[in-house]
């Protein structure tokens, strides 16, 4: 009988063992998601800071994210919008002198 409930002690532990290092698996990967998460909402909040960023002059939102966009070396003009620049455009320049007016 003594041999029983130590066979059963014993099984009970390697149990509890078992489940000890599930919990501290899961444990880190919780830890991972939560600093993920952290970053994700840190980038998130500079990219909304840079999309809704208000210039002081208070020119249209619209005008505001063109003049972002070739700042940031991006065409804004209809021939070939979106693509990156390889040093000035002038059908960008006019857009934006236009947009200034």
């Amino acid at each position: 009988m003594d041999e029983e409930i130590l066979e059963e002690l014993a099984l009970f532990q390697e149990k509890i063992e078992e489940i000890s290092m599930k919990f501290k698996k899961l444990k880190d990967i919780t830890y991972k998601l939560y600093k993920e998460n952290e970053e994700l909402k840190n980038e998130n909040d500079e990219l909304k800071s840079i999309i809704f960023k208000e210039d002081e002059e208070k020119i249209p939102e619209s005008k505001n994210n063109l003049a972002r966009l070739h700042n940031e070396g991006f065409h804004i003009c209809h021939l070939s919008f979106g693509e990156k620049r390889k040093g000035e455009c002038l059908f960008c320049l006019r857009l934006i002198e236009e947009n200034r007016e």
